[in-house]
């Protein structure tokens, strides 16, 4: 941000004011944008823009709507490109300085309503609307080795029939089990920030009630992208570096969550429909399907899994609306049907 003026007649009490004035400009500059990355982020899609049938009960309208549930914006950090998100929740910049957000001191709500304190203390919700709002179908194993890579390759689908308020996400992922404490996901998203556009963005939740989400990128119809979520260390290790890197093949742009999972990632998912606000077929994407393809699991000596044991899961059960959900799935696809 220094300027230098290249002009040899100058006294030194001159260029000593020149130098301190612009170091004062540069520290301000840089005292600025770090108040800017601080922040919440406050661009995603919030319950108050919803309409009013579709917001969940119980949920304040300012919370957003993220692939991890429902958030207070000032619990919602994006890390941008080059900086990597700690266990303890400092993020290191790229020049290796450290940044803390503010605790998260706020509760925010899971997919099916359950409210989860920053302490972990949980009250489950008393009814819900007949709304779908959470996972709708996706195909997962339970992994009896720890996973160190997962790798898929989709297209971006069509636009909704109808253009609502509604959140559609889709994504392969990571998780722990028993214990679940992050997943760890690339994501695809229609109107993730209230644009009714689609987007991606690479996501981990949740160190004490926070979710983390990388710089999102732009993608358009048809285009061709891929989630790759890895290990960044040496085969064999168990690693606290983790890169989640959503990026679309086609416009050759990508963006990357440099992350610490938290524990050994053992539950696998190939590929998952998620939707928030949806009451009507119209609201998912028009082409009616989504195939998730050359999907490759590989563990920590980062040797492919050779057949990944897929279960076809339907965790809308019952919800209305019903739209011909159906999964089809082999080694290395998953196909959504909605």
């Amino acid at each position: 941000m220094n300027r230098f003026i290249g002009r040899t007649r100058r006294s030194w009490f001159g260029a000593s004011l020149i130098a301190a004035l612009s170091l004062l400009a540069f520290a301000g500059g840089a005292q600025a944008a770090e108040q800017a990355a601080l922040k919440p982020d406050a661009a995603l899609t919030s319950i108050g823009t919803m309409e009013q049938p579709l917001r969940p009960q119980g949920v304040p309208s300012n919370f957003v709507v993220t692939p991890n549930g429902y958030f207070d914006p000032s619990c919602v950090q994006e890390v941008h490109e080059g900086e990597e998100l700690h266990k303890d929740g400092n993020i290191r910049r790229v020049d290796g300085s450290l940044r803390k957000p503010a605790l998260c001191s706020q509760p925010h709500f899971a997919l099916n309503g359950t409210r989860i304190e920053p302490n972990g203390l949980v009250t489950f919700p008393a009814a819900h609307n007949p709304t779908i709002n959470g996972w709708v179908i996706d195909t997962n194993y339970s992994s009896s080795v720890a996973i160190g890579r997962i790798v898929a390759s989709w297209k971006v689908p069509s636009n909704p029939t109808t253009s609502a308020s509604q959140v559609i996400y889709f994504f392969p992922g990571l998780e722990q089990l028993p214990n679940v404490q992050s997943i760890l996901q690339p994501v695809l998203g229609w109107n993730g920030y209230n644009d009714h556009k689609w987007t991606m963005a690479s996501w981990n939740c949740c160190v004490s009630g926070t979710t983390y989400h990388s710089s999102p990128i732009n993608v358009s119809v048809g285009d061709s992208i891929t989630g790759d979520t890895y290990s960044n260390c040496s085969p064999g290790v168990t690693c606290a570096t983790w890169k989640i890197v959503s990026k679309d093949v086609t416009k050759g742009t990508s963006t990357t969550l440099t992350t610490n999972p938290y524990a050994t990632l053992n539950w696998v998912f190939g590929g998952v429909l998620e939707a928030y606000g949806v009451s009507s077929c119209n609201h998912y994407p028009s082409n009616g399907s989504i195939a998730f393809t050359s999907i490759a699991v590989y563990n920590l000596n980062q040797v492919q899994i050779a057949n990944p044991p897929w279960t076809k899961d339907f965790p809308v059960g019952s919800t209305s609306p019903q739209c011909n959900y159906g999964i089809t799935a082999t080694a290395s696809t998953t196909t959504l049907v909605y």
